[in-house]
């Protein structure tokens, strides 16, 4: 039996395997063959043998699948960045490889607190992937907001279909640390679905939906209700409400202090005082 070997094809998902296939580059790779993992081919006796190509193809799937479950990161859960949103998850925690929705009217702030939480999310290593259908991200606003510029994409689809299936693909590479996309309308099997492609990439996937979108039903892990709030200041304030957390209560909100020109969050030092002051008679009782 010949044996090929290539290194190429361990980060790419089956699908893509598959196509490499049906292109015939494997007549490449024959010529170029590099260390890694290795596949089994048959010669011209197993071809005399006539086996199954569906047979083939099975065993194929099943060392590939082997693969990418070995190289697969671990899923490591994350701090959003804001000590104070902290507060009011489990264990001070965002979940990697899920889903959150940030519901809220166009101008609220879902797209600024969006990038601050993909950001935390993203790390050091991992790429951001923006889904911009509608053409309203505007990239040189967040030039000081600390994201990497090298590990950042934006796409912009043509159609609703095409935006989703960005977002699938994207949640499903394991290089992706975070997507953003808009998802005004979703149907419970495509939510299902992206929620699946989060699972496996071990990214997650910040959707953008209106506000009427909070009596649907949800495959979140998480569920933020952010509005804007009136403010003398030159930061600009929101209302943030956790609607769903799993492990958490829900219902609890709290009021944040945003810096466009540097994409600092805080709480506003009037009420972080007014915290403060409160935990040690709440202790006290």
């Amino acid at each position: 039996m010949r044996k090929i070997r290539f290194r190429q094809c361990l980060t790419f998902p089956a699908a893509d395997v598959y196509k490499c296939i049906y292109q015939r580059t494997f007549a490449r790779l024959l010529e170029h063959p590099s260390e890694g993992a290795f596949f089994r081919l048959p010669t011209s006796a197993d071809r005399m043998a006539n086996p199954p190509q569906g047979e083939i193809l099975r065993k194929l799937a099943h060392r590939i699948d082997e693969i990418e479950r070995r190289y697969r990161p671990p899923r490591a859960d994350f701090s959003p960045g804001i000590p104070a949103l902290a507060d009011l998850l489990p264990a001070g925690r965002l979940p990697a490889g899920a889903l959150v929705e940030l519901l809220g009217e166009e101008g609220a702030g879902v797209w600024s607190m969006a990038l601050v939480l993909a950001k935390a999310a993203c790390g050091q290593q991992r790429t951001l992937v923006i889904v911009d259908g509608q053409g309203s991200f505007y990239p040189p606003a967040v030039a000081a907001w600390g994201i990497d510029w090298r590990r950042f994409l934006v796409v912009r689809p043509a159609t609703s279909a095409d935006a989703q299936a960005v977002i699938d693909q994207s949640l499903r590479c394991a290089a992706v640390g975070a997507v953003i996309g808009v998802c005004p309308q979703l149907r419970t099997r495509e939510f299902r679905r992206l929620q699946l492609a989060a699972e496996s990439g071990h990214g997650v996937g910040f959707l953008l939906r209106p506000e009427s979108a909070q009596r649907l039903p949800s495959f979140a892990a998480l569920r933020l209700r952010i509005a804007p709030l009136a403010s003398t200041d030159v930061c600009r304030r929101l209302h943030m409400e956790v609607v769903r957390c799993r492990e958490a209560p829900e219902g609890r909100s709290l009021i944040l202090e945003m810096n466009d020109a540097t994409g600092d969050v805080r709480v506003p030092a009037g009420l972080a005082a007014a915290a403060a002051a409160a935990r040690p008679a709440r202790a006290a009782e």
